[in-house]
């Protein structure tokens, strides 16, 4: 299966102002790519004991950039601003957790942001531009709370990727559903 780990992030917390995309709904912890059910199961077990020794918290979506450029979007995102230390350190937790589960290490560093479009045809390269353009309306800052971590499996379609959360963990302090 193809899975990541990820916090939950509201439904108008990308603040495009754009109604052709719906807005993000997670902040990836972790992408884990393709894993075999063993490797599932273990993080599925590992996975709450670890994060519950992590403050619940808050993060600010702020300002809106590109990798790996403005010049040459290929990923149009959302940045952090307020909790990027709480994020890394969350994201410290679960990738520790998924090395130990055997599963192939990420090698790129963590980079908290929240995407919000991939940039694959010319329209998409006429909304990254405006969006990105120096003059363009910056979305306000968005306050996101953190109480979870979710295990989402994601199965890629024609018209893009399904999410389904297998399970969610709470952060210390945080009451289990």
């Amino acid at each position: 299966m193809r899975a990541f780990v990820a916090v939950e992030v509201p439904s108008g917390a990308g603040g495009t102002g754009s109604a052709a995309s719906p807005a993000p709904n997670h902040l990836t912890l972790r992408f884990l790519g393709e894993i075999d059910e063993p490797t599932a199961e273990f993080l599925l077990r590992s996975l709450g004991p670890a994060v519950a020794r992590v403050p619940a918290f808050e993060f600010v979506l702020e300002g809106v950039g590109a990798f790996p450029s403005a010049d040459r979007p290929r990923v149009v995102w959302r940045g952090v601003s307020r909790g990027e230390a709480e994020l890394r350190a969350l994201a410290r937790v679960v990738r520790e957790t998924v090395d130990a589960s055997g599963a192939v290490r990420d090698p790129a560093p963590f980079v908290p942001h929240v995407t919000l479009f991939r940039v694959r045809s010319p329209r998409d390269r006429e909304r990254a531009a405006r969006l990105l353009a120096p003059n363009a309306a910056v979305p306000l800052p968005t306050t996101v709370g953190v109480d979870s971590v979710q295990f989402v499996e994601s199965q890629l379609t024609r018209t893009g990727a399904i999410h389904r959360t297998r399970a969610r963990f709470p952060l210390e302090g945080t009451p289990p559903s």
